[in-house]
């Protein structure tokens, strides 16, 4: 008996996994998070304007709102901090560190999942995947990047699908933030604690 070849498909295309998204974040462990009060957010050329300017605007209000509800105010100048956004929407995206406004912070963790997970990276750039979202903040006073979180299979080729795959992203992304920011502040109090003992 032949078996069809639309069923060989089917049975191929449902046996196959599906991207699991996954959430990365790397952080400079010498920066005091606590003192952060302020924030601007940053537009930059590898966004979702071009591609969907809905979904842009949806990260656009998510970082928002994530950064207001962590007790940040947004400022229109002279922040404390920016807070930025990249993606990898139709292609893989490519960022070069002298092509940024920012450096790496003193003691950046550069993470070591990059080959095989996230993408590639070498001293200076950093090549994500296609469906790759990338949230940076940086220092304001010294230009350096601090915290990057990044989603894996945040985004399709399909942008009327992407919002709450977007939505899931940010969440598990911000959750990273609060997880770092938290944990870094309760070490500080710990250090200045024993410092007064």
């Amino acid at each position: 008996m032949k078996i069809p070849t639309t069923l060989i498909l089917l049975l191929v295309a449902t046996a196959l996994p599906a991207l699991a998204q996954k959430v990365y974040v790397d952080y400079d462990h010498a920066t005091a998070f606590s003192e952060y009060k302020t924030f601007q957010y940053k537009e930059t050329k590898e966004d979702l304007q071009d591609f969907s300017r809905t979904s842009h605007e949806l990260v656009v209000n998510e970082l928002i709102r994530y950064a207001k509800e962590g007790e940040l105010e947004q400022v229109d100048s002279n922040p404390d901090f920016y807070l930025a956004y990249y993606t990898a929407d139709r292609r893989d995206l490519h960022l070069a560190m002298a092509s940024l406004d920012y450096s790496y912070g003193e003691s950046f963790d550069l993470g070591g999942y990059w080959d095989g997970g996230v993408g590639t990276r070498t001293p200076d750039s950093f090549t994500f995947r296609e469906g790759t979202l990338v949230v940076d903040a940086w220092d304001a006073e010294r230009r350096q990047l601090v915290w990057r979180g990044i989603a894996t299979a945040a985004l399709s080729k399909n942008p009327d699908k992407n919002d709450k795959k977007i939505e899931k992203a940010l969440k598990k992304i911000m959750k990273k933030w609060e997880e770092a920011k938290g944990g870094h502040v309760r070490a500080l109090r710990k250090i200045k604690a024993e410092e007064q003992d």
